[in-house]
């Protein structure tokens, strides 16, 4: 599974408080969490944490480390980064929306939804569009290929700042002459690209603004959050961090263009914190009028083998409906992750929320320990 790719292996700070614990407040005690996971990896370049446990009365973040490893600027909790696949969720949980609002079905095929030149490039690469619902779409189990492809590669050595199209992407992925069985699990981003284009037909507006009002972005105060390059940046958003691939020689996300991945499979910018808030709003019933539309978000396609990643330590991960749930000691969440080092995650057991990123994803940290941690401190 793609997701965890931000495989993050975390020698965190494990150890209980001390004797003195009744005189640490429970914010004090997630700043020492966030500043243990510095201290033992300090080429993480930089961590923002935002923690939503409104039971316990918490709304806190905080920021370590550097915006820009070569500057050493510091970095602040404020500042946005590209939340990259977690996107994914924004756009599955606008797909429910026009579910509830009866202008879709969830097991409703694809053929009659696509654009003529796109229903013509997957029906010549033998895709039965009569037999692919959204609820495959939503769940990566229709059987589209990866868009990681030659040209991808190439352009991703030679041309970062080309700027794709969705139609070009869409096109490009299906070179790849790989399709897989309906019904199967195979992670692709082309599914979220073949949302967005549906969306748009539905609702005669470019995606991003039908995801913004879709998911009620103002009511829930999601004040530092949208497309970079397709929308304007907010009023007084604070500069971007940067985000790096060490494996990739430390490229950053200032380096490529952000149509690698814009057109609903990632391209949203956001705050930690406005992602916790976000992930609180989608389990609290503030984004979704019935509280069927987020068990069907959670749900599994009837009569489907679902298999679980198997995370070690006892966690394991499956992919529901744009949405990833992991179970462990202790811990049982649902939320997303993201290729440039993004993490938004929900309590469910203790209606609580937190959102990380660590700047250099490819620097490892141990995120089932993470997830423990976070418990320790919010019950």
């Amino acid at each position: 599974m793609k997701l965890i790719k931000f495989t993050l292996i975390f020698i965190l700070f494990t150890g209980t408080f001390s004797c003195k614990e009744k005189s640490i407040s429970k914010e004090e005690k997630l700043q020492i969490l966030l500043d243990s996971i510095y201290n033992k990896h300090p080429n993480g370049i930089g961590f923002i944490l935002h923690v939503e446990a409104p039971n316990q009365n918490i709304s806190w973040g905080s920021a370590v480390g550097h915006s820009n490893r070569k500057t050493k600027e510091p970095l602040r909790k404020e500042q946005p980064g590209q939340i990259a696949s977690i996107t994914k969720t924004f756009v599955s949980a606008s797909i429910l929306r026009l579910i509830e609002k009866d202008k879709l079905g969830l097991y409703q095929p694809i053929e009659p939804l696509l654009r003529e030149k796109t229903k013509a490039l997957l029906s010549d690469g033998g895709y039965n569009l009569d037999s692919i619902t959204i609820a495959h779409l939503l769940s990566h189990r229709g059987g589209m290929p990866s868009m990681v492809t030659k040209k991808w590669l190439k352009l991703e050595s030679e041309n970062l700042q080309y700027n794709w199209t969705r139609d070009e992407q869409i096109e490009d992925a299906l070179t790849m002459k790989t399709k897989g069985n309906i019904g199967d699990f195979r992670y692709s981003d082309l599914n979220h690209s073949l949302l967005t284009e549906i969306m748009e037909d539905i609702e005669g507006v470019p995606f991003y603004s039908s995801v913004r009002h879709l998911l009620k972005f103002n009511e829930i105060g999601l004040n530092s959050t949208w497309f970079y390059s397709l929308e304007q940046d907010p009023k007084n958003a604070e500069e971007r961090f940067y985000q790096y691939k060490e494996s990739r020689n430390w490229v950053s996300t200032y380096d490529e263009s952000p149509t690698w991945g814009l057109f609903g499979a990632a391209g949203l910018v956001s705050t930690a914190e406005d992602l916790a808030k976000f992930s609180q709003a989608l389990f609290s019933r503030k984004i979704f009028d019935d509280q069927e539309t987020l068990s069907m978000m959670l749900s599994d396609i009837p009569n489907l083998e679902y298999t679980k990643d198997d995370l070690e330590d006892g966690f394991e991960a499956s992919y529901k409906m744009g949405i990833e749930l992991i179970t462990g000691p202790g811990v049982k969440i649902y939320g997303h992750d993201g290729y440039w080092g993004s993490l938004m995650y929900h309590y469910p057991d203790y209606n609580a929320s937190f959102a990380l990123y660590g700047l250099n994803p490819d620097e490892l940290i141990d995120f089932n320990k993470l997830m423990q941690e976070i418990v320790k401190i919010i019950k």
